[in-house]
């Protein structure tokens, strides 16, 4: 017999904010939040743009590039878009890893780090969730057991916003309070009642690793919801993808430090230098220092 979950989160749901203490608050209590005016109406219409060209671009190519999730089965169809390899597409979402209320929050999520190094990108791709997408299964984006203590978060999550996110289109759905469970909180059940997470375009969407959410279906006629999302972990944690060899050494040396630092160019970890001896000369011509410029 199936057990479903229901939502029995005690107080207010997150409201729409531009402050970041309100912000703080609300991931305390409800594990997000959704900070307004992060990204300003030209450059949200330029990154959809320029999201749009790159999808088209690949689909002409090799359409299953863009379809799903290869081999999770997080996506129940088709119909959505998934985009990888961002750093290297547009300088806009180069620009999002490090903009002020990212990188503070990060630092508000994570704590600090050993030898003040920089956190790392753990994840960076886009989705377009589509008219007649289905919805995700609901997941938490850690990959370790909790047993029973719920432990500290090890990513800081970001979903930016393109488009209006409601219920209609596909909005993020949220188990609000979730972040606070264990495994065997999680186990047994079937299934979780959840809450869409209703933002505006140009908005931030911040949760960890511990929220249960997942992509929401997409019931309406003709209305997409495009987002950027991405995520960054502590530097002695593996990101879950090495993009030193995922980029192109020739976009990314116009690349900021502190973008570098965030994606990983750096010889040094926890104190100890390994040289690239290894890599290519453009590739060790992008190494940089590990402590955080920022």
């Amino acid at each position: 017999m199936s057990t479903v979950v229901p939502v029995a989160f005690d107080g207010s749901l997150p409201a729409p904010t531009s402050d970041l203490d309100a912000a703080k608050s609300d991931l305390a209590t409800a594990g997000y939040a959704v900070v307004v005016d992060v990204l300003r109406a030209d450059d949200v219409r330029e990154a959809r743009r320029a999201l749009a060209a790159e999808i088209a671009r690949e689909e002409a190519t090799d359409a299953r590039v863009v379809h799903r999730f290869e081999s999770v089965g997080l996506d129940p169809d088709d119909t959505n878009r998934r985009l990888k390899r961002l750093p290297d597409r547009h300088p806009l979402f180069r620009a999002v890893l490090e903009h002020p209320v990212v990188l503070e929050l990060t630092r508000h999520i994570l704590g600090p780090t050993l030898f003040n190094e920089s956190y790392l990108l753990h994840s960076h791709d886009a989705n377009v969730t589509r008219p007649g997408s289905g919805a995700q299964g609901l997941h938490r984006d850690r990959t370790v057991k909790l047993q029973d203590d719920p432990g500290e978060p090890l990513q800081s999550r970001f979903i930016l916003c393109l488009d209006p996110f409601d219920a209609e289109n596909g909005a993020t759905r949220v188990v609000p309070g979730s972040h606070t469970w264990s495994d065997a909180d999680l186990s047994g059940a079937s299934a979780y009642e959840s809450v869409p997470a209703e933002a505006p375009s140009g908005s931030l969407i911040v949760y960890t690793d511990m929220l249960l959410h997942g992509t929401g279906a997409n019931v309406s006629e003709d209305r997409e919801r495009a987002s950027l999302n991405f995520g960054f972990c502590p530097p002695w944690c593996r990101p879950m993808i090495n993009y030193p060899l995922a980029l192109d050494p020739e976009v990314m040396a116009g690349a900021s430090v502190t973008v570098r630092q965030l994606l990983g160019y750096s010889s040094t970890m926890i104190g100890l230098d390994e040289p690239w001896d290894g890599a290519s000369p453009a590739l060790r011509e992008l190494c940089v220092s590990p402590v955080m410029a920022w």
